[in-house]
């Protein structure tokens, strides 16, 4: 799985992980990213900041 976030990558190998468990923290990592992804797009539609209807309107092609 290619998580391109060479960055991140590069510091885990500086602190002496090999790649094994540097694969492993990443896709933790992504986990925690899709969960907090959720959390903030459910976030801003309570605070009316994100309109989910507009969205799924334009990615069906009926906001044209």
């Amino acid at each position: 799985m290619t998580h391109e976030r060479p960055e991140i990558e590069k510091w885990l190998a500086g602190r002496g992980y090999p790649p094994a468990v540097i694969e492993k923290i990443l896709e933790r990592l992504d986990q925690y990213d899709s969960r907090v992804n959720r959390e903030s797009v459910f976030d801003a539609m309570e605070k009316g900041e994100f309109d989910m209807d507009a969205l799924i309107k334009e990615a069906l092609g009926d906001g044209e």
